[in-house]
């Protein structure tokens, strides 16, 4: 079986109070499921292309992170962004409509280094294949 499936990521700014920021390096790639093992689900797409940096100023700062729509029936995308030092990170989060921590306890850092942002779409056997579809990712500072 063959799953051909398409998402574009987009990423608003986001503000938490004046001077709290976030800002994306851009949007990943389109991707695709093409492939799996025979006996086996679709093999994940894994997109770690993109960067995030904070400039905080409120010390004990969250990310959290949710999706404009639900993902297609059999498909997840899961987003794990890599912690500033003496923040924690999450891990691999599978993202919803509902708001999800990513990055918890950050600092006051000022403005931070880059810091990777990585996606994980997967699909299911069962999954009915999906072209161009779009899915917002909203990450917030609060």
């Amino acid at each position: 079986m063959r799953v051909f499936l398409i998402f574009c990521f987009l990423f608003p700014l986001s503000l938490h109070a004046v001077g709290d920021t976030i800002l994306i390096s851009g949007n990943p790639a389109p991707m695709t499921i093409s492939t799996a093992t025979a006996g086996s689900q679709p093999n994940s797409v894994v997109d770690a292309s993109t960067t995030y940096t904070v400039l905080t100023l409120a010390g004990s700062t969250t990310i959290t992170g949710q999706l404009n729509i639900a993902m297609p029936s059999g498909t997840t995308l899961a987003v794990q962004l890599q912690a500033p030092p003496l923040a924690t990170s999450q891990g691999s989060i599978v993202m919803t409509t509902t708001p999800a921590n990513l990055v918890t306890n950050i600092p006051a850092l000022g403005l931070s280094p880059a810091f990777t942002v990585t996606y994980t779409f997967s699909a299911t056997v069962s999954a009915s294949p999906v072209s161009n579809q779009s899915v917002i990712l909203t990450l917030t500072l609060i």
